[in-house]
């Protein structure tokens, strides 16, 4: 009977940071948007965060040469996108491209993520970070997508007007309401009242309850068990 193969801590100093790098560029978008999010410098300065973290998910998804060419591909006409809607902010025709194609970028380095900590051979602490970017870029991915049809459909998220009066939703409101959302902690200022958006709320929630329960339990299981076997 041939023994089961124990869990390797250890991997290559070239790939083992792909994931952290990836995951602390999602933390400080999160983390420094509040302060940059007004026009002139702080608005460049946030964009080019957001540029690289969209280097950093082509880089933790270059396993293969395919995948880096592919995400190169889409993130390079996403971020031009952006940054034109930056500077003209006004123009219905760049405002749908722009998160259209930035969509399916957080789509593809999504899955291409996913797929790559389901296959890792060994689980280490960057697999760790791995997961966690799994679970983070989801709710980005959804955010952009309520952002889309926000831009479409306006109206289809609905916030207090005595809170916040006068207040056109935007990035960042699409984005809390996408962790919300994504991490079932309730609705309270914003609530989806279109059928589209109740929608992508309904199919938002349940994979992110599925996820935490299957996946990253499942990756914590076995690291814990790698730490066991080399004591």
């Amino acid at each position: 009977m041939v023994a089961p193969k124990p869990v390797v801590l250890i991997t290559p100093r070239s790939r083992q940071n792909k994931f952290l790098y990836l995951f602390a560029a999602q933390v400080s978008l999160i983390v420094f948007f509040p302060y940059l999010a007004k026009p002139g410098l702080a608005t460049v300065i946030f964009r080019l965060l957001s540029t690289v973290s969209f280097l950093a998910a082509v880089y933790a998804v270059s396993e293969k040469r395919m995948q880096w060419i592919t995400g190169l591909f889409l993130a390079v006409p996403a971020a031009v996108l952006n940054t034109l809607f930056n500077f003209h902010p006004s123009s219905s025709s760049l405002a749908v491209p722009s998160l259209v194609l930035t969509l399916i970028f957080l789509s593809f380095t999504l899955i291409a993520l996913l797929r790559g900590v389901l296959r890792t051979e060994t689980v280490t602490l960057d697999t760790i970070y791995g997961a966690l970017s799994v679970y983070l870029q989801m709710a980005f991915a959804w955010g952009i997508a309520y952002l889309l049809l926000e831009t479409i459909q306006p109206g289809g998220l609905s916030m207090d007007v005595v809170r916040h009066p006068n207040h056109r939703v935007d990035w960042f409101d699409c984005m809390f309401y996408s962790f919300v959302t994504l991490t079932s902690l309730g609705y309270g200022d914003m609530v989806p009242v279109s059928a589209q958006c109740r929608s992508l709320s309904v199919l938002e929630a349940v994979s992110g309850i599925m996820y935490v329960a299957v996946l990253v339990a499942r990756l914590v299981g076995l690291y814990a068990a790698g730490n066991r076997e080399a004591q």
